[in-house]
């Protein structure tokens, strides 16, 4: 009587659940699948097409540009992830202590986040404008620099502008979802460490790392995901350039499809990364994993 039972809990549930899957496979699954078939073509919009086999992919793992572009995404991507979550968890630890105006703190560090990218973009391009922006026109009247700074004309400074950027955008993510799990820790773990004669250093690893370590886990993979796949923060600070110093996978993509009209090859590049994106997230499940096992 009980396996009749859950053999028709289990049809409930896929009868259920089939609408779902169908409308995600037409949503996702067919575009995915006609994305890697394209890749395999000549395909330029307006022209016909026809298979050219693996060519794509052998010429953009021959082209110097790629390894550049790929060696700049994880520069990018790397550098962010890193100071963004020591400077969350800072700031996190800051205003999870009682002081006067922490409300107001609180929301300021929200505005970041909350301001539109295309917004936020275009001020920091004219901040950084080496003519007349705001960050040039400080250093100098602060006799830090003599002649202005090329923040988005220069090949070793480009990438750096569009990374400070990011993280000062992707700082209030990380923050809040800390602040959240600082907030669930029970005082009472730490006064017992107390007790035991842990120091400051010692609370904060044995006690609060560990309490919040599937906060940081999902966090860190969430904003790794975004970070990765970052477009518009890059294409309207610096198109990507000067001369793909500052290009990443997604806008040497867009460029390679949408400008240089080659619409194969770009998907190719696309696709190229995904093998990356699924070890990133097997890595991430694992972690998740043992997190809720230590538990």
């Amino acid at each position: 009587m009980q396996n009749s039972l859950i053999k028709q809990e289990k049809k409930l549930g896929y009868i259920f659940s089939f609408p779902i899957v169908f409308l995600v496979f037409i949503i996702i699954g067919l575009p995915s699948i006609y994305t890697f078939i394209i890749s395999f073509t000549n395909k330029r919009i307006g022209y016909s097409y026809h298979f050219v086999g693996v060519d794509n992919y052998l010429r953009i793992f021959k082209d110097p540009t790629y390894w550049l572009v790929l060696r700049n995404t994880f520069i990018y991507t790397v550098s962010c992830i890193v100071l963004k979550l020591v400077l969350g968890f800072a700031f996190a630890m800051l205003l999870n202590e009682k002081f006067k105006g922490r409300g107001f703190v609180r929301v300021s560090m929200l505005v970041p986040w909350a301001i539109p990218g295309m917004v936020a973009a275009h001020t920091w391009r004219w901040m950084y404008n080496d003519q007349y922006g705001i960050i040039n026109v400080i250093l100098k009247n602060i006799g830090f620099i003599d002649s202005p700074i090329l923040w988005l004309s220069d090949r070793n400074i480009a990438l750096i502008s569009v990374i400070i950027v990011n993280i000062w955008r992707g700082i209030p993510f990380f923050l809040f979802s800390i602040l959240g799990g600082l907030q669930t820790i029970d005082t009472q773990l730490y006064d017992a460490a107390k007790v035991d004669g842990a120091n400051v250093v010692k609370r904060f690893l044995n006690v609060t790392v560990p309490s919040i370590a599937p906060v940081l886990t999902i966090t860190t993979l969430l904003s790794t995901i975004w970070t990765f796949n970052d477009f518009d923060n890059i294409w309207l600070i610096t198109g990507g350039g000067p001369l793909n110093a500052s290009s990443v996978i997604s806008t040497y993509t867009y460029s390679t499809a949408f400008i240089s009209n080659q619409m194969g090859r770009a998907l190719a590049v696309s696709i190229s990364i995904i093998p990356i994106l699924v070890i990133l997230l097997i890595i991430a499940n694992k972690m998740i994993g043992s997190n809720e096992s230590d538990r």
